[in-house]
């Protein structure tokens, strides 16, 4: 079982790692969001955890399923 900071450097690193390969800015992820760029920086740099909601929205703006974000 992967402890809480595990799963958030997990997630972080996977988000960042598919808006990479969609060539999408934070800024832009953090528009498509309705988040603000420091907050995506923050989650992709694991110094906060995404919350439900942040990372349905997030799977939304990278048009995947939620699910994938768990794919590591």
């Amino acid at each position: 079982m992967l402890t809480k900071k595990e799963l958030s450097i997990k997630i972080g690193d996977r988000i960042k790692q598919l808006r990479k390969d969609r060539n999408i800015s934070q800024a832009e992820l953090a528009r498509l969001c309705e988040r603000d760029k420091q907050h995506i920086e923050l989650i992709e740099n694991h110094k906060v955890s995404a919350n439900t909601y942040t990372l349905y929205t997030i799977a939304e703006a990278l048009n995947i399923k939620l699910k994938e974000l768990f794919d590591f």
